[in-house]
């Protein structure tokens, strides 16, 4: 079938799996491409897209279509806002990646927060990457409408200026954040970068397990130990658990890179001597499946963890971790149903109901995924 063939592009060049987004959409922009250049048939088009890099990239522009706004999800952004101020200590330039960075919004925003926590723009540095040139450009212009300030965000003339109907983050914020085109399967200037906070958000979801492996590799090696990790509400599962510690902040899915010492190799001598210990600690049936599901061993990890509910039927982050499983293992009527259960058991379980709207829109279910928002907005507004 040539939609699978240039579906197969598309993953060896961005990492996309076109489940995330459907072959229907993706149908779709390739059609708009056929249509753009002329092409008369699909096995036409794709033999041009084989020998051309220009429109392979036309496509990836058509295909990647940045939704973002400012300060979006918030609490990421209070989240950093607290660590500057109780964590962080200002002894050299603060520095942020924001990647992908889209139309530039995160990166701005980033750079609001920072200077609302204190910092001087002379204290930091924001490099923001993204593979899309026309988004690139849009967020170089820092033009926007209404529609980026989203919910209960304001338009603080501080930090924007009117520019007719449309705002323009003003020019101390824009001369702090360098936007960059990087793919970030093919890094290129961050195999030389260390950054203290890395922004990836909503992107790990739309990639194969492949990609999202080699991906998390490249952040890991760019952040600096006991530096920031900001990923999506459905994307928690990628983060390594064994060098990574949750950040305790409600719906900010920040984790803290840790510094995990490997252990000094003990002499033959020196084994002999010691004494035999008394008790092993066994490691749980859960902590098992975290274990395999962060090294990609799905089947083991469902195994595991359906193991242990068969013991305690009433652990909410258990089936929470069944789900993310599920997914995995693109089994997604059995992982609605675990987070079905452990909304159930508790509802207020707010990373439950993040997670099953997430799964809602992925399905294009945006009527329940926006009752579900409206749940998790309440329980924030408590």
């Amino acid at each position: 079938m040539v939609q699978a063939t240039i579906e197969a592009m598309l993953k060896q060049k961005i990492g996309l799996d076109a489940n995330s987004i459907g072959s229907n959409a993706i149908a779709y922009a390739i059609d708009q491409r056929r249509s753009r250049c002329g092409s008369p048939t699909l096995q036409d088009y794709c033999d041009r897209l084989k020998h051309s890099s220009e429109e392979l990239s036309a496509l990836i522009e058509t295909v990647v279509v940045p939704e973002t706004w400012f300060f979006r999800d918030r609490e990421p952004f209070v989240c950093l806002k607290q660590w500057i101020q109780n964590h962080w200590k200002p002894t050299r330039k603060l520095r942020i990646l924001s990647a992908p960075c889209s139309t530039g919004e995160e990166a701005y925003s980033s750079a609001i927060t920072l200077l609302e926590a204190g910092l001087s723009t002379e204290q930091f540095r924001i490099d923001a990457i993204d593979i899309s040139q026309v988004a690139l450009e849009k967020a170089k212009q820092a033009i926007y409408t209404k529609r980026s300030f989203r919910g209960k965000t304001e338009i603080n003339p501080l930090y924007f200026e009117a520019v007719n109907d449309r705002y323009r983050v003003r020019s101390q914020i824009r001369q702090v954040v360098q936007f960059m085109q990087e793919n970030l399967l093919e890094p290129r200037f961050l195999l030389e970068r260390q950054y203290d906070v890395i922004f990836c958000r909503n992107l790990l979801i739309y990639l194969d397990a492949e990609a999202r492996s080699q991906v998390m590799k490249t952040l890991d090696r760019a952040l600096n130990v006991s530096g920031l990790l900001f990923v999506g509400s459905a994307e928690t599962s990628q983060v390594p658990s064994a060098h990574y510690e949750s950040i305790n902040h409600p719906a900010a899915f920040a984790y803290r890179k840790v510094e995990r010492p490997e252990p000094a190799p003990l002499r033959v001598s020196a084994l002999k001597s010691l004494p035999l210990p008394k008790q092993i600690p066994k490691v749980s049936q859960l902590e098992q499946a975290r274990l395999c599901l962060d090294r990609g061993q799905f089947t083991e990890a469902a195994r595991l963890c359906e193991a242990h509910l068969s013991i305690d039927r009433t652990d909410t982050e258990a089936y929470l971790l069944l789900s993310k499983i599920y997914q995995e293992l693109n089994q997604l009527p059995e992982a609605e149903q675990a987070l079905q259960k452990a909304i159930y058991l508790n509802p207020k379980f707010y990373d439950a109901l993040i997670e099953l709207a997430v799964l809602k829109e992925q399905q294009g279910d945006f009527a329940t995924a926006k009752i579900l928002r409206s749940r998790v907005q309440r329980l924030l507004n408590l």
